[in-house]
């Protein structure tokens, strides 16, 4: 992560905002010698949001453990199989 005075941060912003958006390249600002914000992308930012979110939510991270247990046992289906047991159970059409 990239640290900047506010004054540099403010110069630069409209490339900072680019480089957030293509690289996810996240930047502390200064003041003062102290942090005081970061600037990252929206989807950086909203994918924290969700984060948060599952882990604040015992069903949702439950779940999710369940489903990352499930993976390493390797008790899935790939995109192919899902496709012909969906279409198998009349989900699909043919």
């Amino acid at each position: 992560m990239t640290t900047l005075p506010v004054a540099d941060a403010r110069a630069q912003l409209s490339r900072l905002i680019d480089e957030a958006t293509t690289t996810h390249e996240r930047f502390e600002i200064s003041r003062n010698g102290r942090r005081a914000a970061v600037l990252l992308s929206a989807d950086d930012y909203d994918t924290l949001q969700d984060m948060i979110a599952v882990l604040s939510d015992s069903e949702l991270l439950t779940a999710h453990l369940e489903g990352r247990s499930a993976i390493d046992a390797g008790d899935y289906l790939d995109a192919d199989q899902l496709a012909h047991a969906m279409r198998k159970a009349g989900r699909l059409p043919r």
